[in-house]
């Protein structure tokens, strides 16, 4: 896979841009009426019809043709001003997207200054008559990290990550919005979409390309890997197959050491204390019941 590093745009003698390599292989044809150096992992083309688009280094429609009537010719900090026909109100409407296309800022503005590092979080905008001000930095946390871009600073083994965090367990729990993230200590990191229980996990501190810096928990074969997408959902497994073919404990989750006795901890992600604990009620794990007897049912039945 070629880097953007290495990609030189140029244009052919029909007077359409596209991109080669260090090695002059074309890597991205010729199609395009404009085309504009890689900012954030994308760059901003317009076809023969002249619609906007954003495109990745392997020639893929991040950001579909026609999709909006104007976009911004390079990214900041992982952002772009892009404009969209409204019609109820019969007038174009800016917005901001990020880099996997997510609507930052709604389009509800008629004008949105330009993107400068150091004014995101007092973007000058227009609504109606009213000059305004948009806190983009504000937002783009309540939208959440994205997975995008990501340049990778060091990778680590669970354990290792422990010990150099200074941390004896590391909690994965579920947002509010359904995505994962772990607890170590008082900080905390987020977990890459997957698609079942990780098999190798490893922690990396990674950068994306709105310049965030975290731990990112992943499955070690995905290392370098540089975009994460949206986990499509499957059937959920059956916790009596989980608890019989994976472990009574985990040694990744800390369950081998430390009972987790917080509400949130209850519905964990992958439902492994659920399956260990399955017929036991909530008082029984928090008084110690549970494990003294396994959860063994002929057991319970003399408590």
């Amino acid at each position: 896979m070629n880097t953007i590093s290495e990609l030189d745009i140029c244009q052919d003698y029909n007077g359409l841009f596209g991109a080669k390599n260090i090695k002059g292989d074309i890597v991205i044809p010729f199609m395009y009426k404009e085309m504009y150096p890689f900012s954030c992992g994308l760059s901003m083309v317009r076809n023969l019809k002249y619609q906007y688009a954003y495109i990745n280094q392997n020639n893929e429609e991040i950001i579909k043709f026609g999709q909006y009537s104007w976009c911004d010719s390079q990214y900041v900090c992982g952002y772009a001003r892009v404009v969209k026909y409204c019609i109820i109100e019969q007038k174009n409407k800016w917005g901001i997207v990020d880099t996997k296309g997510n609507i930052i800022v709604p389009f509800e503005y008629d004008k949105i200054w330009t993107l400068k590092e150091g004014y995101l979080h007092e973007l000058k905008a227009l609504k109606g008559d009213k000059e305004v001000k948009i806190n983009l930095v504000s937002l783009s946390l309540k939208c959440g990290v994205i997975f995008d871009g990501l340049k990778y600073i060091a990778t680590y083994s669970v354990e290792d990550f422990k010990n150099a965090f200074q941390c004896s367990r590391i909690d994965v729990k579920k947002g509010k919005d359904n995505k994962l993230y772990f607890i170590y200590g008082c900080n905390f990191g987020f977990v890459a979409p997957l698609k079942g229980i990780p098999k190798e996990p490893v922690i990396s501190i990674v950068i994306n390309s709105a310049g965030n810096l975290f731990p990112l928990l992943h499955e070690k074969e995905d290392t370098g890997r540089t975009s994460f997408d949206v986990v499509v959902k499957t059937n959920k497994p059956n916790l009596k197959q989980v608890y019989k073919k994976t472990y009574r404990k985990t040694s990744f989750w800390d369950y081998e050491e430390e009972k987790m006795n917080d509400n949130d901890n209850w519905s964990d992600p992958y439902g492994y204390e659920q399956a260990y604990y399955e017929g036991c009620s909530r008082e029984d794990v928090d008084s110690g019941l549970s494990d003294a007897y396994e959860c063994d049912s002929f057991a319970k039945e003399h408590w």
